[in-house]
């Protein structure tokens, strides 16, 4: 028991993980208002209410706390607060569509079949953050945007502004979960508890997806990096006829920062995107900026409703009076739901219903959310 509570405090203090990150509340402000004029540049289809804030979340996390969308004046029920078109939402669609990676990721969702989609958007994710990345390194060493091409293109990465908003590494915007826990750490706490499956195999599915993910994302990096390329395996001859081989997956030369990227880019496929009904039966993985930032609760005072062909509109009201100050929530899962149980909560979304204690004390002490109690004989 005192290993488990040594761990589970370095866990809550970040010792065995990657630092957190610090950003101050006026830096964060100003990424949550270049979102905002994001959303509603070049497009009539987007709205977000003037009553609409975005603050300092009143639910607890890790130690930076994260932050939440607030009423800034009182809210009538029904009211608009919020209209986000598919063409500033994340979908497939943008990753199959990408000049880069789009055919490799198409290739992809084709030998991996269902339930790859989320691999493919975190791919995406990845590749586009790390050239935000590269981006910021040029210009803090003096570039341009205007410099060349390349800077060019960096420079107009579609969701840029989303994404510097983003949870990328563990206890940004209060992030938790366990894709950002050592090994060590998940065989210390968890061996033994309802999560330990969930969480191993989740992680098993990423180590395998950055492996695959790597042979299609490094190229593009490397050479926005200006970086060289490994030496490749000769292939031998072929005709002008046949078509290159699809690079396969590797466990040599895993591209730097890419295991982060696509670690990082799978916590925000978990905690933060959205299933929505397309069309008949039909439902589609999408990540909605801003409407990611209301948290969760099991009794919201907001509702979204897809609208328009093949669902081109998310449109989310409040669905009660809401006073001016209070925190707009909505629900990510039915807390009754037999298929999400807490400790799924915890391995999908990086968090407990109702717990504002770090999670990692709650598995120290053995609860009963994450542990199973034999029935006294």
């Amino acid at each position: 028991m005192k290993l488990l509570a040594c761990v589970a405090y370095f866990l809550v203090t970040g010792g065995l993980c990657n630092a957190f990150s610090t950003t101050s509340v006026g830096s964060a402000q100003t990424r949550y208002a270049d979102l905002k004029d994001w959303l509603l540049s070049g497009t009539d289809d987007s709205f977000i209410s003037p009553k609409l804030d975005i603050r300092p979340s009143t639910r607890g996390g890790l130690a930076t706390g994260g932050y939440g969308a607030f009423a800034g004046e009182d809210i009538d029920e029904g009211e608009i607060l919020l209209k986000i078109p598919v063409a500033k939402s994340v979908t497939l669609q943008d990753a199959l569509e990408d000049l880069e990676c789009g055919p490799s990721f198409a290739n992809l969702l084709k030998k991996a079949g269902p339930g790859s989609d989320t691999v493919v958007i975190a791919g995406y994710l990845a590749k586009e953050y790390l050239l935000l990345k590269e981006f910021d390194r040029r210009i803090s060493e003096g570039a341009t945007a205007d410099d060349d091409s390349e800077m060019r293109r960096l420079a107009n990465i579609k969701f840029a502004a989303y994404l510097r908003t983003l949870p990328w590494g563990r206890g940004v915007n209060a992030q938790e979960h366990v894709l950002f826990w050592k090994d060590e750490d998940v065989d210390a706490l968890l061996e033994g508890s309802l999560a330990y499956k969930d969480a191993t195999e989740t992680r098993a599915t990423v180590k395998m997806a950055t492996k695959v993910l790597n042979a299609i994302i490094s190229p593009v990096i490397r050479k926005a990096r200006a970086e060289e390329e490994p030496e490749s395996k000769d292939e031998g001859f072929r005709f002008p006829w046949q078509q290159e081989p699809e690079p396969e997956s590797s466990d040599e030369e895993i591209l730097e920062g890419l295991e982060d990227a696509v670690r990082g880019a799978f916590v925000i496929m978990l905690s933060r995107s959205f299933a929505e009904t397309v069309g008949e039966n039909t439902q589609e993985d999408r990540l909605e900026p801003l409407l990611d930032m209301l948290q969760h609760s099991n009794a919201p005072n907001t509702e979204c409703l897809v609208k328009g062909d093949g669902g081109s509109i998310v449109e989310v009201r409040a669905s009660k009076v809401i006073t001016s100050g209070d925190e707009l929530f909505n629900r990510y899962k039915s807390e009754e739901d037999e298929n999400m149980p807490y400790h799924k909560f915890f391995t999908r979304f990086g968090f407990v219903p109702g717990v504002v204690e770090p999670v990692a004390d709650l598995i120290a002490a053995r609860s009963t959310i994450f542990f199973p109690q034999r029935a006294e004989i």
